[in-house]
C-alpha cells in the first residue's frame, strides 16, 4: 500500500525527514524493512501502519543511547512490556507453531517480531530508547534462552532483584538484555 513516500512504499509512522532518521536513504530503507516486516505478518500496508501507531503511541522514542553497553532494562520496564503484551498479545499469531499467540506462551521471540522490529524501525533504535533517553548502566548480564515466556523471564529477574538486593538502596537496578538493548535492525553496527 502506498503511504505517500516515493516509488511508492509503505508509509514509516513516526519517521519524518526531520526524525533521528534523518536522511531520505534511511526513510527508504525502514520502508522496506516495513514492507518485510508487513508480509511476514501477513499485514495489509495500512494494518501495519496501525499496528506500528499503536507501538509508537505506548512506548514512543525517548532518545538515543550512544553505547550498547549502556542500554540497560530495569524491572519496572521489563513489567511495562509485559503489561503491554498481556493486553496486545491476542491480536498476535505464531505462524511457527501456526497457532494465536497467548499471554502465557509469549516469548522473546513474538516480542521481537510483533513488538520491538516494528516499533524500532522508523528509529533505527534499540528498544530500550523507546523506553528511556539516558544511558541505563546495566549492574547485570542476562543470558537466557528466547523461546522461554517472558513471564517466566521477568519472574526470574523479580526474584534474582529480591535475592541479591542488600542494601537500602533504592536506585532500581538495571539488566542487559540482548532483544532490549541491540539495535535489532543495524545488529552490524
Amino acid at each position: 500500500a502506498s503511504g505517500g513516500r516515493p516509488g511508492g512504499t509503505l508509509d514509516v509512522p513516526g519517521a519524518s525527514d526531520s526524525s533521528p532518521c534523518g536522511a531520505l536513504e534511511t526513510l527508504a530503507q525502514a520502508a522496506q524493512r516495513a514492507e518485510k516486516m508487513a508480509t511476514k505478518l501477513h499485514m495489509s500496508g495500512t494494518g501495519f501502519s496501525e499496528h506500528v501507531r499503536k507501538l509508537t503511541a505506548h512506548f514512543p522514542f525517548q532518545g538515543k543511547i550512544q553505547f550498547t553497553k549502556n542500554r540497560g532494562i530495569t524491572l519496572a520496564q521489563l513489567k511495562r512490556i509485559e503489561a503491554f503484551v498481556r493486553d496486545d498479545c491476542h491480536n498476535w499469531f505464531d505462524f511457527h507453531k501456526n497457532v494465536p499467540v497467548s499471554a502465557e506462551m509469549a516469548n522473546l521471540y513474538h516480542v521481537n517480531t510483533w513488538l520491538i522490529m516494528p516499533s524500532t524501525n522508523a528509529d533505527n533504535c534499540a528498544f530500550v530508547e523507546l523506553l528511556f533517553a539516558a544511558d541505563q548502566v546495566p549492574k547485570w548480564f542476562c543470558s537466557h534462552w528466547w523461546g522461554e515466556p517472558i513471564s517466566a523471564f521477568i519472574l526470574c529477574v523479580e526474584e534474582h532483584n529480591r535475592l541479591r538486593r542488600q542494601s537500602a538502596d533504592v536506585t532500581e537496578w538495571a539488566y542487559w538484555v540482548c532483544a532490549y538493548a541491540n539495535r535489532q535492525h543495524s545488529l552490524d553496527e
